[in-house]
């Protein structure tokens, strides 16, 4: 599908401004490689997807490229992204999905918008606990006359609508459903992201063996009694803003927490609300 004229221009002051400004820290660090590949050995690989997808550099050309040439039986991608440019992240996800290894996805943090689309590709999708994952509508920024930005509006929902229907693939239920649930921005914990079926599982750590019980002390010498405070937990949300800043998305929460609990919506009016809108 041709890229509306709106997404054009704006991406040609975006690259004309990297290139005017290459030392400005945000064009550092969105040139900064956001994936890395470890194959450790023929058995498994390990793909870490740590930052935001694509854009002003490195693309999925070259993440591709050195996917195909893994030859391990066992992918394991690990997730924490805020998301990204929906384009790369659609053809990782094919491209995930076309590999012969057996793709086991795991979200350590954060799996949301354009991240949540790569995460679908896996054989099995395993949310460690705290991790949490949101879908929505695509979103994003342009310039140009009325037609243009009109033409652009409509591409933004078709290409929510195909993101919906990738989620109904793999968890069941209709696009629509799917879509509705996009527009309100659903934010999902672990628990609640396998129960909507965008995952398999919540990750248990293997029981270790009981350690050797130790010997008691001798009752002539009293065991000194030490206090210590205990620390505060950090929450799932203190430990995403502390890599990721989520506040200059466009997104209108910024962690399960803020956000409200998932449901399904009714879509009956659905379709009405969209065609009045285009």
């Amino acid at each position: 599908m041709r890229r509306p004229k709106a997404l054009m221009n704006c991406i040609r002051e975006m690259d004309a401004l990297a290139a005017s400004n290459p030392d400005d820290p945000r064009v550092i660090k969105a040139r900064t490689k956001w994936y890395d590949i470890r194959n450790a050995a023929d058995a498994e690989s390990e793909i870490f997807i740590y930052e935001e997808i694509g854009y002003w550099g490195i693309t999925s050309d070259q993440f591709i490229q050195e996917l195909n040439a893994l030859n391990a039986k066992t992918i394991r991608l690990r997730i924490n992204s805020p998301g990204g440019s929906v384009w790369d992240a659609i053809a990782i996800h094919s491209a995930l999905v076309a590999h012969s290894a057996t793709v086991n996805v795991q979200i350590d943090s954060l799996a949301a918008s354009a991240a949540s689309v790569i995460a679908m590709a896996g054989d099995k999708i395993t949310m460690m606990r705290g991790s949490q994952m949101m879908i929505h509508d695509a979103i994003g920024i342009g310039m140009g006359n009325q037609a243009e930005l009109i033409e652009y509006a409509n591409w933004l929902g078709d290409q929510s609508n195909n993101i919906a229907d990738m989620y109904a693939a793999r968890a069941g239920g209709t696009a629509e459903d799917w879509r509705a649930m996009m527009l309100a921005e659903t934010w999902l914990f672990a628990a609640e992201a396998v129960e909507a079926g965008l995952a398999d599982e919540i990750y248990t750590k293997p029981k270790q063996a009981e350690p050797e019980p130790e010997e008691e002390p001798d009752e002539d010498e009293p065991e000194e009694e030490t206090e210590e405070e205990p620390e505060e937990e950090p929450t799932p949300e203190d430990r995403i803003a502390a890599r990721h800043r989520l506040t200059n998305r466009g997104y209108k929460y910024c962690g399960r927490g803020k956000a409200p609990a998932p449901e399904p919506v009714n879509n009956s009016g659905f379709a009405d609300l969209l065609s009045n809108w285009r």
